[in-house]
């Protein structure tokens, strides 16, 4: 019972550490990169914000950005402006793993970033297409799907975490195994 026991909480702490730290990293500017290239490139929580902010300026490709994301099935896109680090950011109120796969191969992880912000007002109520449809804050969201693209897509935050984990583990059970012995 206590290896199951063990399993359970080593999967709980690898589910819920994995995303803070991508979150967490985003958020003080460090820009984790998705395995597509595409960095993220902030966080706009209510509790956690931080990353990048506009320049100013005004970059070339930032209209051929907002023209694919207008062509784009994608609707989870809020703003798109250029970042102080050189990038186009696209702020959105959901990751994917395609959105950002989409991204990397349309641009590069040299041109666009994202920005997280699930907080963040739909901007067409209706959807895209100006129809009668109106999302809930879960469909516009979709935590499950972030979380997921969280978890699994940044994989030096998920090798991190695995590997502290590990280590977290063997201290545990050294030291069980020191507290037998002296028995």
């Amino acid at each position: 019972m206590t290896r199951v026991r063990d399993a359970v909480i080593t999967v709980v702490c690898v589910a819920a550490l994995t995303p803070l730290l991508v979150l967490s990293t985003a958020a003080a500017g460090l820009s984790p990169r998705h395995w597509s290239g595409v960095p993220l490139s902030g966080v706009d929580l209510l509790v956690l914000a931080g990353g990048s902010t506009s320049s100013g300026s005004r970059p070339a490709v930032l209209d051929a950005v907002t023209d694919e994301l207008i062509t784009m099935e994608y609707g989870g896109w809020t703003a798109v402006y250029a970042g102080a680090d050189g990038l186009v950011h696209v702020e959105t109120t959901r990751l994917s793993s395609s959105l950002f796969r989409e991204l990397g191969s349309r641009f590069g992880g040299d041109t666009v970033g994202l920005v997280y912000a699930p907080t963040t007002p739909p901007m067409f109520p209706g959807g895209p297409d100006g129809g009668h449809r109106v999302e809930t804050t879960w469909q516009r969201t979709d935590p499950v799907g972030s979380w997921s693209t969280l978890l699994i897509g940044f994989p030096w935050q998920l090798g991190t975490v695995l590997l502290l984990t590990a280590i977290g583990w063997a201290f545990v059970v050294r030291r069980r195994r020191s507290a037998g012995a002296r028995r």
